[in-house]
Order: structure tokens, then sequence, then C-alpha cells
């Protein structure tokens, strides 16, 4: 099977999550530049090969969010639309069979300082950290082992590294 392309390169399926790798198989996971979101083909790079703009280094704290479908990784200063439609939100094949979830349901990001964010969209159902429903429009912070919940039906956990 050929790897991910595009911004849905950030979506890894479940059998190839953190900890459940085959063990020849190397980390098939692709990190995005933050401000251009082109696959890197080389996540150690300097600078990006599309936009040339420096990238975070290592030591840069990741956001990840592990979703029953698959896992999504957000680095510094990217925006990660979550929701149902793939014309807005890059990583829609993983919300796409839950009919509650808005189709643009909530934002994730990783500010330079590392800290971790939510925002609901203006969803339907609402966007909940802990089991506390967020106000639309609102953000709030993550922190890792978080419970972030989009509607009734999908639960991820926040991890931060």
């Amino acid at each position: 099977m050929p790897p991910p392309h595009g911004r849905e390169a950030t979506l890894l399926p479940p059998d190839q999550q953190r900890g459940h790798q085959h063990p020849q198989q190397p980390d098939s996971t692709a990190f995005m530049c933050p401000y251009c979101e082109a696959v890197l083909s080389n996540p150690g790079a300097a600078q990006c090969d599309s936009c040339l703009r420096p990238l975070p280094q290592k030591g840069t704290p990741v956001l990840r969010v592990q979703f029953p479908t698959g896992e999504l990784k957000v680095s510094v200063g990217q925006h990660l639309v979550l929701g149902r439609d793939a014309g807005q939100s890059p990583v829609a094949a993983t919300f796409t069979q839950y009919d509650n979830v808005s189709r643009r349901h909530s934002t994730v990001w990783l500010d330079p300082s590392g800290t971790a964010w939510v925002r609901d969209e203006g969803s339907t159902n609402g966007t909940f950290v802990n089991g506390e429903r967020l106000p639309r429009g609102v953000e709030a912070p993550l922190r890792d082992g978080d419970q972030l919940r989009l509607a009734a039906d999908v639960t991820g956990t926040v991890q931060l590294a």
C-alpha cells in the first residue's frame, strides 16, 4: 500500500500507532510543515523543501491525539481542523463514520510555547475536554492525558511529547 499523501499523512491507521507496530516495520508517521502543511520527507531537516521556512528542531513539543480510528499529530504552529468535511478538515477520514461530528467541528493546535489548545468551531453536538463542554469559539488548553471528545461518540486521548 503506498504511503498517504498530503495532509492525510498526519493520520496513522490503528494498526500502525505507536506501540502496535510490527517489529520490522518503521514508524510510518509523516510530519507536516507547520507553515505550508507539505509532508516532510525528512522530519529532521532544518527547513521545509516546499516553502523553505526553518522547521522546529528536535526537542520541540508534538501534540498527539489518539482516537479509536487513528492518531493525529500536530507540530508547533500547525492548526488542525477536526471534522467530517474533507474540504475543511485534512483528517476528515477519521470522523466520516460519525454522523454527529460536525463538518467543521473543532480546531486543535500547538503554540510556540508548547501549550496545546482546542476550540469548538460552532459544532452542533459540542466539543468536550475531560467531560466539560466548551462554549462555541472558546479556546481551552489541553494537557497530557486529557480526554478530548467530539459529540457523544468520538473520544481521543491527548499526548504531549
